[in-house]
Parts: structure tokens; sequence; C-alpha cells
């Protein structure tokens, strides 16, 4: 009431003017407006978790961002050695058996466990890198270097067990034989 008393003492102020500058009252909101969207908020994130433990419930079977990487050749299923190192040059060795021509990265619905089925396929995204034959296991030249597969269910083997001393040498300074 102060600020309508102000503006007619400046004088010559239109009503109008005065009750348009001055204070509104804000109506209150109701108070179950608050506590309802508090709950629709915790409605969603109960539905969410559900949602999600749902979908790992079965933590058995493998998916394709849970496999190991994997391509099968010549009707054997290989596994990406766990601890070797890109190897950079190609050995006299390897035999060149073909390209990689397709994945199961993006194959959706029933039967897909993430694991290659089909000659020269992989389970990651390789499509057109070459496949070498190396004694009973595969290599497979992925961005300019050599990574060594194995027979899937095989025992693990150590990269290093496959190469000479010189060669361990050429690849690690430090190594001391």
């Amino acid at each position: 009431m102060k600020e309508k008393r102000l503006l007619k003492a400046l004088g010559q102020v239109d009503a109008d003017y005065i009750e348009e500058a001055s204070p509104t009252q804000h109506a209150k909101r109701p108070s179950w407006l608050k506590w309802g969207a508090i709950a629709a908020c915790l409605v969603l994130v109960c539905a969410a978790i559900a949602h999600f433990s749902l979908a790992n419930q079965d933590g058995n079977e493998q998916g394709v961002a849970d496999a190991a990487p994997m391509v099968y050749v010549n009707d054997t299923l290989y596994i990406q050695s766990s601890d070797q190192k890109g190897y950079p040059e190609q050995k006299d060795d390897f035999v060149y058996l073909g390209k990689i021509l397709s994945d199961v990265t993006n194959y959706q619905g029933d039967g897909a466990d993430g694991i290659p089925k089909e000659n020269f396929q992989a389970n990651h995204p390789v499509i057109g890198c070459e496949v070498y034959q190396y004694g009973e296991n595969i290599v497979v030249k992925i961005n300019g270097s050599y990574w060594l597969y194995m027979k899937y269910g095989e025992p693990e083997i150590n990269w290093n067990d496959l190469l000479t001393e010189q060669e361990k040498a050429n690849l690690d300074p430090t190594y001391k034989g």
C-alpha cells in the first residue's frame, strides 16, 4: 500500500498504472501437486530398476558386449589370447587364409549369443582384417598389428612362448632372457 501512496504523491499517475505496478498475490500450489510429482519420480526410478534387474537376471548367458573377442575360421572357433600384445611384424610362418567377412556385433533377437558360427566371422568389428594360420592357432591383423587367437577351449598360451629370445629383446628393450 505504501507504493500506491508514493505513486499518488508523485502526482498525475494513472490509476491503471498504479494497479499494474502493484505486487500481485500468486496462487499457492496445492500440496498434493508437490507430493504427486515426488511419487511419480519414485515410480519411474522403481520401474527402471526393475527393468534392468530383469534384463540381467540370467547371468549365465553372455551377450555380444560380454563375450571375449572371437573369430570362426575353417570350422573352428578361436578366442583372442588374453595376455598377448599386438605383434608388429608378420612372421615367415604365417600362412594367409583370407579376410573376416562378417561380424555378429549387430545381430539382435533369438540366437544372438555373441559367438560367431560362420567361417570368417567375428564377434567384434574387424570386417576386412586379414587372417593367418600360425601353427595350431591363427593371427588376425588388426590396425597394423598381429593378434594371436587360440582354439576355443584349449589351455591359454603365452604369446611370448612362441617368440625367439631375439624377437623378445626386439619387442621389449628391458627384456633380460
